[in-house]
């Protein structure tokens, strides 16, 4: 496999969560997957979870799709790090964020995703995804590791950054709340 870097720090290779069935998630593994990737990023390689860990660690045992809150206790038994889970971030935080190339794992409504960047026509749900950054260069685009991609050795792909706000507030107007759903890892040292 190919080593892709970002001002020096390694982007992960993907992670598909199609085969996590052996954790009894049942394809429900993506912010499992996503938080892995989110830990990959973060740490240049060091620590490189798949979606599978990151479930087996999660108590009580949750068979269906698992919350931020979830995705930081696995984080913090695992490893010496946390997922900070900011409270109030909106659009306008995220993409500072991105731009400073810091990654997130980020909750959304898949089919607020146009169909060229999702990895199925079905897509009425909550999805998690990992995006290491956005870049204005790319199109306004953000390049986004979607557990559904079966290609592990890709290093995510650009999705238009109008496409993952609109999947963001969509499951955030669903939910009754107006806070985007957002969890990182602070990078640690290359």
């Amino acid at each position: 496999m190919t080593t892709v870097l970002l001002a020096g720090r390694k982007l992960p290779h993907g992670d598909f969560e199609g085969d996590d069935w052996a954790s009894g998630a049942n394809w429900k593994t993506c912010t499992d997957s996503a938080t892995g990737r989110m830990l990959a990023y973060a740490t240049n390689g060091r620590v490189n979870l798949d979606g599978k860990q990151i479930r087996a660690s999660v108590h009580p045992h949750d068979s269906d799709g698992i919350t931020l809150p979830q995705a930081k206790q696995a984080v913090e038994t695992l490893t010496s790090m946390t997922l900070v889970i900011p409270p109030h971030w909106q659009w306008s935080e995220l993409l500072a964020h991105l731009k400073a190339r810091k990654g997130a794992v980020v909750q959304l409504w898949y089919s607020g995703i146009s169909r060229p960047y999702r990895f199925q026509a079905r897509a009425d749900f909550g999805h998690a995804v990992f995006i290491s950054h956005y870049s204005p260069t790319a199109g306004s685009s953000m390049r986004v590791w979607d557990a559904l991609d079966a290609n592990t050795t890709h290093h995510g792909q650009w999705v238009p950054a109008r496409d993952i706000r609109a999947a963001m507030e969509e499951l955030s107007r669903r939910n009754g709340t107006t806070a985007l759903y957002v969890g990182f890892v602070p990078l640690q040292p290359l």
